[in-house]
C-alpha cells in the first residue's frame, strides 16, 4: 500500500496493466484496481451473461409450454382496468 501514496504512478500501473492489479496490505489481498476500459469490458460481459441467462429461461419456458399469447394478456388487462 506504500506505493499508493504516489497516485500518478499507481494510475499508470493500473492503466498499463494487461488485467486487474491486485493490491495487498500486510501480505493479504486488500482490493483490486482495474482500468476504465477493463471495467467497462467486465460490465459488458456481465450484462451479456445476464441476457443469455434470460434467453435460456425464456427458451425453457417455451419448450415447457409456459407461454401466453400477448393479445390475450393485453385483452385481459384492458378488461381488468376498464381500458
Amino acid at each position: 500500500m506504500k506505493e499508493l501514496k504516489n497516485t500518478a504512478e499507481f494510475t499508470d500501473t493500473v492503466q498499463n496493466a494487461a488485467g486487474p492489479v491486485l493490491v495487498t496490505k500486510n501480505g493479504r489481498e486488500a482490493f483490486v484496481a482495474l482500468s476504465m476500459s477493463g471495467y467497462e469490458a467486465l460490465c459488458a460481459e456481465a450484462a451479456r451473461a445476464k441476457l443469455y441467462q434470460a434467453i435460456d429461461r425464456a427458451e425453457a419456458d417455451i419448450a415447457a409450454g409456459r407461454v401466453t399469447d400477448a393479445r390475450e394478456v393485453s385483452a385481459g388487462l384492458r378488461a381488468k382496468y376498464g381500458l
